[in-house]
């Protein structure tokens, strides 16, 4: 592992940045780390930012010398980012929260690959397993996916509009000069600072950029007692719900012909748009997805008379 760490430090014009934000979870950063030093990939370089967390994590990232770290308070989330991304030399983003870590070793590797040879394709995201606080795999993200997969690229868009879908915050590699256009600041709206990924997300897609997806298991995203999606439920709720009403908003004037959606490529330029004649093909994907992505649909007879049942049972009080 020293070698490694070795070659490392001596990257000069790293292809990937890794971010990673931090705040007192010093008992996953060992782990987090040894993942992603576990990729066959190695021209990357590994961000820090941490708001100054008091437990173990400064003496941890020390003995670390190929990480780039700065700790210190940030007003939120978002600020924290920003100055990850002004850091950030690579020509790719993948963010890697410090209680997760990736499962797929080549997976940085596949992203590069999408990635250098299509420029069409912004982002590349694939499929997340949830792991316990001790250490324990669990379920894996969208397992559909692997024999119903969403459309790539252009043909994304309706899906999205159908199902408002988000991309797993925790092993999407993104384009940085689109992360850095397009990704919350302190100017956004207070929703999307709230709640930046969904913010970046509602960005990516509206300013018409092209995800394209691996079908692979690529990190794992640990749930434990202080995480954030937990100690910030009253906050980030609302900015969920605002994420879908905005979904749907955009997805009603665009199909009534009130703005027009451009298609951009890697590098922002526009690369089409969707004309009046295209609306219809794109209002049968939306009901397409919608329906067949029921969740009628995807339950089994038996688990769906159950849930009738139980709903019978709740509403007449037995």
């Amino acid at each position: 592992m020293s070698l490694i760490i070795d070659d490392l430090c001596k990257v000069e014009n790293p292809t990937i940045t890794v971010l990673t934000p931090s705040l007192n979870h010093g008992r996953f950063l060992n782990h987090m780390i040894e993942t992603v030093l576990a990729q066959s990939f190695r021209r990357f370089e590994h961000i820090v930012i941490d708001g100054g967390s008091t437990d173990s994590t400064i003496n941890i990232l020390k003995g670390y010398p190929h990480i780039r770290w700065v700790s210190g308070r940030e007003n939120s989330m978002v600020e924290a980012y920003r100055k990850g991304l002004a850091m950030a030399r690579g020509q790719y983003i993948i963010q890697c929260c410090v209680s997760d870590g990736f499962l797929d070793r080549h997976w940085f590797r596949k992203c590069v690959e999408v990635l250098d040879k299509d420029k069409e394709v912004s982002l590349v995201w694939g499929f997340a397993q949830s792991m316990s606080e001790e250490g324990d795999l669990l379920n894996v993200s969208f397992q559909e996916f692997f024999i119903d997969p969403p459309p790539q690229k252009q043909d994304f868009l309706g899906f999205w509009l159908a199902t408002g879908f988000t991309f797993p915050e925790g092993n999407y590699c993104v384009r940085t000069n689109v992360m850095k256009e397009h990704f919350p600041d302190t100017r956004s709206e207070a929703y999307f600072q709230d709640h930046a990924a969904l913010g970046f997300i509602y960005r990516f897609m509206t300013q018409g950029y092209c995800p394209f997806l691996i079908p692979n298991v690529a990190n794992f995203g640990r749930e434990h007692w202080d995480q954030r999606s937990r100690r910030l439920r009253d906050i980030e709720g609302p900015a969920v719900a605002m994420y879908y009403r905005r979904v749907k908003d955009y997805k009603s004037k665009l199909l009534k012909g009130e703005l027009t959606h451009y298609f951009r490529a890697g590098d922002s330029e526009v690369i089409g748009k969707m004309r009046p004649q295209d609306l219809w093909r794109l209002r049968r994907q939306i009901w397409r997805h919608t329906l067949l992505r029921s969740r009628l649909l995807r339950r089994d007879p038996y688990t769906l008379a159950l849930r009738i049942g139980q709903r019978f049972l709740e509403r007449f009080g037995y």
